[in-house]
């Protein structure tokens, strides 16, 4: 199924851990395009709060990013290594 965004310029912001902040991403999305923030690094209070603060910023859409991976199985003589 072929979805477009509601966005006029077809860029996507990239969302970068530690370096997409919700000015960045709000001033893409004013801009046009489709803003980003990554929250995959962040607590959950922090993510609440950059979430806010890009929408108070823009009420255009953006893209939040979250990374979900499994817990890594623990290899005591890979690490060793």
């Amino acid at each position: 199924m072929m979805t477009t965004l509601p966005v006029r310029i077809p860029l996507i912001q990239a969302p970068m851990a530690g370096v997409s902040t919700p000015e960045l991403a709000a001033a893409v999305s004013n801009a046009g395009a489709l803003g980003s923030i990554a929250i995959g690094a962040a607590s959950v209070e922090t993510a609440r709060t950059m979430i806010e603060h890009t929408r108070s910023l823009t009420d255009k859409p953006f893209n939040v990013n979250v990374l979900c991976h499994r817990t890594p199985a623990i290899d005591i003589d890979r690490e060793a290594r």
